[in-house]
């Protein structure tokens, strides 16, 4: 009779012990999960924006691009539009680069234009404000096709 409640005592205490290691178990794998959904990232669409392209002193054409970028939805983004510095950090990215031609546009980085407009967002909104930048539509139109 001893033995059978001692053999009770010591599953009971081996269930204990297992539930409570599995609960140990489970909180410390969730861990890594909850501090990666503390930056929820909500993707928003840049209105179109226009850089005029100028070469040899004379207006050549415009550079019409519009962008997807992911914000933390929960940043301050230091009292900033997140849509104003895309289209500042673009316009002072694309007007200054001597090296976009659209005669040789395959030429040209974008996947540095990206990186480099999120790593500029992220320094004036705060960091770990941008995610990531997409680029949704880059075209070129050139002076002579402008609606007048």
């Amino acid at each position: 009779m001893i033995k059978m409640l001692a053999l009770a005592f010591w599953a009971a205490a081996i269930a204990v012990l297992a539930g409570n290691a599995a609960s140990h178990w489970q909180a410390a794998k969730a861990s890594p999960q909850k501090a990666a959904a503390e930056h929820v990232y909500e993707y928003k669409k840049s209105k179109v924006i226009n850089v005029p392209i100028i070469g040899d002193g004379a207006l050549l054409g415009y550079v019409l691009v519009q962008f997807l970028y992911g914000l933390d939805a929960k940043a301050e983004h230091n009292g900033l539009s997140p849509d104003a510095v895309l289209m500042d950090e673009t316009f002072r990215t694309l007007y200054g680069d001597p090296r976009l031609d659209f005669r040789h546009l395959e030429k040209y980085d974008v996947d540095g234009l990206t990186k480099k407009l999120a790593a500029a967002m992220n320094a004036r909104l705060g960091e770990g404000a941008v995610k990531d930048v997409l680029i949704q539509d880059f075209s070129y139109m050139p002076k002579n096709e402008t609606p007048r």
